[in-house]
């Protein structure tokens, strides 16, 4: 998309949720009321509408982003006891494979690597994750407690086996939680914000709950479901 449209998109997203860049929580509760959920860490506040995602700083809207159609039309969907057996399956699937796919966007962030350099101090390794993958308690687990950062300390990090490609150790991490999730396991995974963590757990939720409804139809849920 290029910056023209790109702007356009967001002035009618501005436009059509009642919020903008600057507004006051005060000021986007009175307009458009409660939300329908939020999350709160720290200074940071998200607040989710059905037309619109709104993210607050210090109670001071810093962004505001467009909930898809897609998104939308899972709102509108009628109750699940409104539906058959067969659609209410249906429905589930595409909800866990919605958070299923948010939560692979949230992991798998492509970070920022550089070429080797003589003045660089890397520490080199034979492979970045072992095989295989815990899956997580979705009902359950915090991965904001299982957040490892074990090259933090280092400058930069490679594999032995292509040394000519870093990365710089503050801004990785290992999460046994989320190892259930990665897709490339050759390139190691983005240090995730605490906010980030929070949203992975709500997802998980979401994932934990339409987990038990399948596995009562006899549905195996898969990592890429």
């Amino acid at each position: 998309m290029n910056l023209t449209k790109f702007l356009g998109c967001l002035f009618l997203a501005m436009a059509a949720s009642g919020a903008e860049v600057g507004d006051s929580l005060d000021k986007v509760v009175a307009e458009k009321g409660s939300p329908k959920s939020q999350i709160e860490v720290g200074p940071v506040r998200i607040l989710h509408y059905a037309d619109v995602t709104i993210k607050l700083r210090d109670n001071v809207v810093v962004s505001v982003s467009a909930v898809s159609g897609a998104e939308r039309q899972s709102a509108s969907t009628p109750s699940a006891s409104a539906l058959t057996p067969a659609a209410r399956l249906a429905a589930t699937r595409s909800e866990a494979k919605d958070a299923i796919t948010r939560v692979q966007n949230i992991v798998n962030q492509a970070i920022t690597m550089a070429q080797r350099t003589p003045q660089m101090r890397v520490w080199e390794y034979e492979y970045w994750f072992h095989p295989g993958a815990a899956k997580p308690d979705f009902n359950t687990v915090d991965v904001r407690l299982t957040q490892q950062l074990d090259y933090e300390n280092q400058d930069f990090v490679c594999l032995k086996s292509n040394p000519t490609l870093v990365w710089a150790g503050h801004d990785l991490e290992f999460n046994a939680m989320t190892k259930f999730f990665y897709v490339d396991r050759s390139v190691p995974k983005k240090r995730l914000t605490n906010e980030e963590m929070v949203e992975v757990n709500r997802l998980y939720r979401i994932i934990g709950r339409c987990e038990k409804e399948l596995n009562q139809a006899g549905v195996q849920l898969q990592p890429s479901s």
